[in-house]
């Protein structure tokens, strides 16, 4: 079996956790990273035994099967859609775009050229989450009545100002929910019915020299009529577990990040009581911090590049990253016009 050789552009701290899952994977491997700055380039290679570029024309004709695209959101299409035009699939880290037409246009491409596009939504792939999906999917909640997350983190000022393009509107494209919280909407979305309505505040209470929010809550209506609720912060301190609660007319699940706190339905059998020992574990403690795990991004790379050799889609091909980009275009717009908005 041939190796699937992947690129890196956009070379944060992120990155290197792609650089470990692929690093992971058996039949693939990373051979090119590319960075404006050659000295960064090479020194981001060098690490994973890679070859550094910065000419972009030469990075994308160095062999590559997949390019991982973890530069800013708003400059992702400028890497992504001349992959794709070469017939080279194309990985993106979260959000797929800040701009909702801008992702129409790469799944467009994607189409066009016969490429696998996916976006990263690691959360998805935890054991605990798909044991989740297994339930809801199973119809053990029966009707639902709320799905709601929150997503209360704290970010100190220095993390805003360590980067130019953190908390700007224009390059990260929002605050806490474009950039922190969109994982937990996803996840959110990923788990209930259509979203059909949305109503927003938002507002920025505990952070200087930043042009988006810290804070955010929304409520939501989907299409089977059932509600629910997000809440999106990076100004709580010392920071909380993520906390995800689907209730409905025959049960109720309740998880703080990986670990379960409410299991209940009005059949339960021997499973239900496995599920409950294997998750009901300490908590993960204060989300205070942008470390991020390599298990899940694993756990999503294997999917898509099974889907690769498989030739499916991946399970977050564009369309599904495009979902929660179009409910944070639209909580967004409610919280600057001050009206619901139907999607």
């Amino acid at each position: 079996m041939e190796n699937i050789r992947f690129g890196i552009v956009g070379l944060g701290s992120i990155a290197h956790v792609h650089a470990e899952a692929i690093k992971s994977i058996d039949h693939a491997e990373l051979v090119s990273c590319y960075h404006k700055n050659i000295d960064k380039a090479e020194s981001f290679a060098s690490a994973y035994g890679a070859r550094g570029y910065s000419d972009l024309n030469a990075f994308l004709s160095s062999g590559i099967d997949v390019l991982v695209v973890t530069a800013p959101s708003a400059i992702r299409k400028e890497y992504a859609l001349p992959a794709m035009e070469r017939g080279i699939n194309v990985l993106l880290e979260k959000p797929m775009d800040v701009k909702v037409e801008n992702a129409l246009s790469m799944i467009e491409t994607a189409r066009k050229n016969n490429v696998k596009l996916g976006v990263i939504f690691q959360n998805r792939f935890s054991p605990l989450n798909m044991e989740i999906r297994k339930a809801v999917d199973d119809g053990r909640l029966g009707k639902r009545i709320l799905s709601s997350c929150y997503v209360k983190w704290y970010r100190s000022q220095e993390y805003y100002d360590s980067a130019a393009w953190r908390g700007t509107k224009d390059v990260d494209g929002g605050g806490c929910l474009m950039n922190q919280a969109i994982h937990g909407l996803d996840l959110l979305l990923s788990l209930s019915p259509e979203l059909k309505e949305v109503f927003s505040f938002s507002a920025l209470l505990d952070h200087e020299r930043i042009d988006v929010e810290d804070t955010l809550t929304a409520s939501l209506r989907f299409a089977d009529g059932s509600l629910g609720g997000f809440e999106a912060s990076t100004a709580s301190w010392p920071g909380c577990s993520r906390r995800l609660e689907l209730t409905g007319s025959d049960g109720t699940i309740i998880a703080e990040d990986d670990h379960l706190v409410e299991w209940k339905f009005r059949n339960m059998d021997e499973e239900d009581e496995k599920i409950i020992s294997r998750y009901s574990s300490s908590s993960s403690g204060p989300a205070d911090s942008p470390k991020v795990g390599k298990d899940n991004h694993l756990a999503e790379y294997m999917d898509y590049i099974s889907a690769i050799r498989e030739n499916r889609e991946p399970s977050v091909n564009g369309e599904e990253g495009l979902k929660s980009l179009k409910a944070v275009e639209a909580i967004y717009r409610s919280a600057s016009e001050g009206v619901r908005i139907r999607l």
